[in-house]
């Protein structure tokens, strides 16, 4: 297999406390079989602390959050109290791995950062260039990269188009309000984008960083060209950019646009298949 991911894959690095948006709360935390046995046995009070959080249903374990949604074991400066007493490696495998996504196709497997983490969304928007994605010793742009996957596209084609049409962004958010939502506040926030339009249709967007989250979007899906047409994904991936857009004009805020967008779509897969369906 050879593996594939985004140049910034290995400068990733949590930002703990610093973090706006905590991974640990407002999601419910798996715990993996090996993790939830090595709780069981902990002794002292952690270990007690850890079986009392510990809950076992169907569908396997995990943790019994607060009142507020969070992890029992995030205190409150952001920091991990699992981390802090016993080390990284006590963490469960979805703790652990998180915000990295894997996928395959062919020969292929992609390895990246999902945006629904703040960190990774500065590191896409940090830079302007070209996104390149690391394949065994290569740097390659998306279309060498789709080239080497069998399909064939012209570097302009998975080029960023600013939204200017008021009817088709209309139509487009009619989509996304077909979506299953994350909270109330993302419903309002699409109610609030549809009254806004027209006049909150950009004249002009930052091109360069826009063709980084359209190509980053891409690559996410790239696991799904073997049962989807390349052409429905180039459109899911425009549009997705087109709404970041949208938000970031009405917020003033295009990184925490994208990582709302990303935590509401791409962590929902019946989300992202109700958007390629409508295409």
């Amino acid at each position: 297999m050879r593996e594939v991911c985004p140049e910034f894959y290995t400068r990733f690095a949590c930002k703990a406390s610093a973090c706006r948006h905590s991974c640990c709360r407002g999601w419910e935390i798996d715990v993996d079989g090996e993790s939830a046995a090595l709780y069981g046995a902990l002794p002292g009070t952690l270990g007690e602390e850890l079986r009392a959080a510990l809950v076992e249903d169907s569908a396997g374990f995990h943790f019994r959050l607060d009142a507020e949604k969070r992890c029992p074991f995030l205190r409150p400066d952001g920091l991990c109290r699992l981390i802090l007493s016993l080390g990284e490696d006590a963490l469960c495998d979805i703790c652990a791995l998180h915000p990295r996504f894997f996928g395959e196709l062919g020969d292929f497997t992609f390895a990246g950062l999902g945006l629904s983490c703040e960190r990774v969304c500065e590191l896409l928007l940090e830079d302007e260039a070209p996104l390149r994605f690391l394949c065994g010793g290569e740097a390659l742009t998306l279309a060498e990269l789709l080239a080497r996957l069998g399909v064939p596209v012209e570097e302009e084609r998975l080029r960023f188009a600013p939204p200017r049409d008021a009817a088709s962004l209309a139509a487009m958010l009619a989509r996304y309000g077909k979506t299953e939502p994350i909270d109330e506040a993302w419903q309002e926030e699409v109610a609030l984008l549809e009254k806004s339009l027209p006049a909150l249709v950009p004249a002009e967007a930052a091109a360069p960083r826009f063709d980084r989250i359209l190509a980053y979007i891409l690559f996410r899906q790239l696991p799904r060209l073997a049962d989807t047409p390349a052409e429905r994904l180039f459109a899911f991936a425009q549009e997705a950019a087109q709404f970041v857009c949208l938000r970031a004009a009405q917020s003033g805020d295009l990184a925490e646009a994208l990582r709302r967008w990303s935590e509401q779509i791409e962590y929902d897969t019946d989300n992202v298949d109700i958007l390629l369906r409508d295409l």
